[in-house]
């Protein structure tokens, strides 16, 4: 081998050992940070289960879902609606404040701008009574930790003609929330109560009369029959079981307050209540049970009657002295029973 290729074969050694050594230094070089950075915490939404209305607590969780704007009654008289925009607000009002030159025009952002006798927004006939899909809920970026309601809004896509996407700026009450109803829940209501009977489980039951609005009584045992779930009209917060008798007639439950629905029992819940009924009965005569299932209480009274009646207070406060026991059973800040000795002397609201 010739001088001239001994020199070349060393010199292609010598490259492939530097480019090997450089190779292994670089793969020896690591990387730590010393302190880790903080990961904001994710707010975990519940997927909504169509139990309940939307609500303060729910109403994040609501995108896919189909709502129904009800009807307002002052809104409808006046002949607009408040609540309907193109845009979400805080991001219009984010433009303007960014935009000195830029000034505040509600007919540039509300949805179907019109003016009635100096009541200004949405034409009301265009949006209420619609149904509206929940595309998305967008977030103000400026929203604190607390997350409040008005904060948010929803982007909105009407499942009829015209097809339009508004946006649904909240109010912080819980009471704007009831503007919009969940068609899913309504349906939930009407596959739990419509066709099925419910009885009335007291002697001194009343319910409003459908047409009239008089309460009118109904004997205990009564079997009602569920005929629809509905709203009252021009009422956006009535959500409404409807009833029916042949003899009777026709009488409604507003679900929503749940006012008369402590009156109705499924035959189910019914024939355990009619069970207990016979067995305090038997244990404290008929009298006394009809007062316990009332949720009444006498003196005289011992404290298993008054437990039956009441249910367990929230505490107890027990004093001896040389005549004996009392004790203080305590409901709430102004709601007491007093026990001398195990019987009740003292009844305090």
């Amino acid at each position: 081998m010739n001088s001239k290729c001994e020199f070349f074969i060393a010199k292609l050694v010598l490259f492939m050992l530097l480019f090997v050594f450089n190779n292994v230094a670089i793969a020896q070089i690591s990387k730590i940070k010393t302190v880790q950075e903080e990961i904001p915490e994710q707010e975990v939404v519940a997927p909504y289960d169509s139990l309940e209305n939307i609500c303060q607590e729910n109403f994040r969780s609501q995108v896919g879902q189909t709502l129904y704007l009800n009807d307002d009654a002052i809104a409808k008289k006046w002949g607009v609606y408040s609540g309907i925009t193109t845009m979400p607000k805080f991001e219009y009002f984010a433009l303007v404040l960014k935009n000195k030159n830029m000034r505040y025009l509600p007919d540039s952002i509300v949805y179907k701008f019109t003016v009635v006798e100096g009541q200004c927004g949405s034409d009301y006939e265009s949006v209420v009574g619609k149904y509206y899909y929940v595309n998305r809920l967008i977030e103000d970026p400026k929203n604190g930790p607390k997350k409040f309601a008005s904060n948010y809004s929803y982007e909105l896509i009407m499942k009829d003609a015209p097809y339009d996407t508004v946006y649904f700026d909240f109010d912080s009450s819980d009471a704007y929330f009831r503007t919009l109803i969940n068609v899913g829940y309504i349906e939930k209501l009407k596959q739990k109560y419509v066709g099925k009977d419910l009885i009335i489980n007291k002697d001194d039951a009343s319910l409003p009369k459908i047409g009239t609005g008089k309460y009118e009584d109904i004997p205990k045992g009564t079997h009602l029959k569920c005929t629809d779930i509905s709203i009252e009209d021009g009422n956006q917060y009535c959500m409404l079981l409807l009833l029916h008798h042949d003899k009777y007639g026709d009488f409604y439950v507003n679900l929503t307050l749940e006012i008369g629905l402590e009156e109705l029992d499924t035959p189910e819940m019914y024939k355990v209540r009619l069970q207990k009924e016979a067995t305090l009965a038997r244990k404290y005569g008929k009298v006394n049970a009809d007062l316990i299932i009332r949720n009444q209480v006498r003196t005289g009274w011992s404290k298993a009657m008054c437990r039956e009646s009441w249910g367990a207070p929230k505490s107890v406060n027990v004093m001896s002295g040389a005549d004996g026991t009392t004790e203080q059973w305590v409901y709430s800040s102004s709601c007491y029973l007093y026990f001398k000795n195990g019987v009740l002397t003292t009844i305090q609201y």
